[in-house]
């Protein structure tokens, strides 16, 4: 139905495109350039000027059908500064590159849900925790893999193992870490550290160390009889979703 009412709008916002040649179907040169999503979208211009144009455009277009703009999140910035939109953040830096990341906002929000995870898993067994994890990361991963989210996806790796393992030690309050890491956390990222020093342990052992990869299928799951289909000793493990 938003696409419905919408249509029209990037005409309305003074869009053109090259109709024949070789660049058919680019915008026109000096012609705003609008992306729209449902009822998000974003208008790149070439000035301050041309941008409150468009507005004041799309604002008169947009009256007539009931609709106005959200002021609260409208708002005009420079490429410079940046601006997020459908998750993302983009913003061109002071060396000229045009970058996409992972906005903030959405780190944030996975982070709250991994945590708020992990609390109602509290008491789980590992298969549980994999099957609660594994759509969230998957899912995440594949919505910001084709942007620069590298280092992101490094931070979230930390996090992961921080919170996999407070599972683990919560749920076996009373054994050492040592026995924890062996019933759990499997060599996964296997890394090694410049001049061929192997890793550290949390690199080499953990399902969410510094290495490129977060997979959660290195938690283990075990059942009374300590075997099982999947190998000596392991049940089951997720399909080892990544986070890069």
């Amino acid at each position: 139905m938003m696409n419905v009412a919408l249509h029209g709008l990037e005409e309305a916002a003074g869009v053109r495109y090259q109709v024949s040649g070789r660049h058919a179907g680019d915008t026109r040169p000096g012609c705003p350039v609008v992306v729209r999503y449902a009822d998000d979208l974003v208008a790149c211009c070439h000035s301050r000027q041309q941008a409150e144009q468009v507005k004041a455009q799309l604002t008169e277009w947009l009256a007539p059908r009931g609709l106005a703009f959200n002021e609260d999140k409208t708002k005009i910035v420079h490429l410079s500064e940046g601006f997020d939109f459908l998750g993302f953040n983009v913003r061109r830096y002071r060396n000229g590159k045009l970058l996409i990341k992972p906005g903030s906002a959405a780190v944030k929000r996975l982070r709250s849900r991994l945590a708020a995870e992990m609390h109602a898993l509290r008491g789980s067994n590992a298969a549980a925790v994999i099957a609660a994890l594994t759509p969230v990361i998957r899912g995440w991963a594949a919505y910001y893999q084709g942007v620069v989210s590298s280092k992101i996806f490094g931070d979230l790796d930390d996090y992961m193992w921080k919170l996999t393992y407070r599972w683990a030690k919560r749920s076996h309050g009373g054994k050492p870490k040592q026995w924890v890491v062996h019933r759990y956390f499997g060599r996964f990222n296997k890394c090694v550290w410049p001049g061929g020093r192997p890793g550290a342990m949390k690199c080499s052992r953990w399902p969410a160390g510094r290495g490129r990869r977060l997979e959660t299928g290195a938690l283990r799951v075990r059942n009374k009889s300590g075997a099982g289909p999947a190998g000596p000793g392991i049940v089951a493990a997720s399909t080892n979703p990544r986070f890069g």
